[in-house]
């Protein structure tokens, strides 16, 4: 039977296109500049996603088209060391997003050597295999990447921050190679992100949830070992934000206000790669969390957050057109509140996709997912009286297009 809730309305497509003319003009501008060194890149990505269970990962009872995103990245060089170049990037998630065109980075980037150099501005964020590599659709069969590790939900907090790197590649001889970067700075937050949704579940908060959110600092430090065997490499990087803060209403007791700080919370990863002849097998773990203090009108209480994520994956190239992997990805809360259900303290998430290469300039994929558990899965102020089922299952489709 037809049903109209099931297809992109004439609204969706309207915005769609509109950002998708929008950021060709950008590029079109940027092009006639005229300079041989200028790159000019981007792409646009329209999909679908219909789920059944706990509407994850975005809240809607039905299958929608509200699933796009769509950059356009602009750079140059300046003699033999100096490159400046900054991207805008517009998405839209479910209730994420909303198509707003932001600035994603915007650096200068000076590359003094091999072995040092030094990137300021809005800086990609440095984290595991693929933290720096969130827009590169065209590399991974996949249309999310694990969600114990690169949520998409975040993917405007945690994708970049504003401050300064330092970074280089030291050979080993016979050993292979050694990236490295080092970087501080800090990341703007505000209620409208996604990341306030991991404050909302708390269950803290009055509607409309937090009203405030920000940090002091964040920093950290990312290496990764390029293996004298072709094709694997191992990674090991630390993140921290310092003084992580969110406020609002409480909802205990909406008259006054609760605030919940992380004096710390810290990411410590570990990841491998190992790409052989048409074959790409990943796994990364990472140990997330820090101490807590929720403050009310009737006093503080202190606590911990501890966070295990994980994955494997494996991709294979089946010839020039197609494409297929799987993962599966764990995250589990170690350290819940008293009373909270052992069904809601893990997620586990296994992914099947399908990739379709029509020609280089235009992907297509499939992929589907069945999740047991349901930590991480927003049971938010938007949606208060909501029970989170045990299992859930979303099949989500998308095409890209790269110029």
């Amino acid at each position: 039977m037809f049903h109209p809730r099931k297809l992109m309305n004439f609204n969706q497509i309207a915005k769609a296109a509109s950002i998708a003319l929008t950021l060709v003009s950008v590029s079109q501008a940027a092009v006639s500049v005229g300079e041989r060194n200028v790159q000019v890149g981007g792409f646009f990505s329209q999909g679908y996603i219909d789920t059944n269970g706990n509407n994850y990962p975005f809240e809607n009872s039905s299958g929608t088209a509200d699933f796009r995103e769509a950059a356009v990245n602009v750079s140059t060089t300046v003699g033999a060391h100096l490159r400046i170049g900054a991207q805008a990037f517009a998405q839209r998630l479910g209730n994420y997003g909303d198509d707003k065109i932001k600035l994603d980075w915007a650096v200068v980037d000076y590359n003094i050597r091999q072995e040092f150099g030094v990137r300021v501005g809005r800086v990609k964020y440095p984290k595991g295999l693929y933290g720096e590599a969130l827009d590169l659709d065209v590399i991974r069969p996949f249309v999310f990447l694990p969600f114990a590790l690169y949520n998409p939900v975040v993917r405007d907090f945690n994708s970049s921050f504003n401050g300064g790197m330092v970074y280089g590649t030291v050979n080993v001889g016979k050993g292979g190679s050694l990236d490295y970067k080092a970087f501080y700075g800090d990341i703007p937050m505000n209620p409208e992100q996604g990341v306030a949704d991991f404050f909302n579940t708390t269950s803290l908060y009055a509607a409309p949830g937090v009203t405030e959110l920000g940090m002091d600092s964040t920093y950290g430090a990312h290496l990764v070992w390029n293996s004298p065997v072709n094709g694997l490499k191992f990674c090991a990087s630390y993140s921290a934000l310092d003084a992580l803060y969110a406020n609002g209403k409480f909802a205990a007791y909406p008259a006054g206000n609760v605030s919940l700080l992380l004096k710390r919370y810290d990411y410590i990863t570990l990841s491998t790669e190992y790409a052989v002849g048409l074959w790409t097998l990943a796994g990364e773990w990472q140990k997330a969390g820090g101490d807590t203090v929720v403050g009310t009108p009737f006093g503080n209480q202190l606590g911990k957050s501890v966070v295990h994520n994980w994955y494997a994956s494996v991709a294979r190239r089946l010839n020039d057109r197609w494409e297929v992997g799987t993962y599966y990805s764990s995250q589990e809360n170690k350290k819940p509140a008293a009373g909270t259900p052992n069904k809601a303290t893990y997620n586990r998430d296994w992914a099947l996709s399908v990739r379709f290469d029509l020609n280089e300039h235009v992907t297509l994929k499939l992929e589907g997912h069945s999740i047991d558990g349901g930590y991480n899965l927003f049971n938010t102020v938007r949606t208060p009286n909501r029970t989170l089922k045990d299992r859930t299952t979303f099949f989500a489709a998308k095409t890209t297009l790269v110029f």
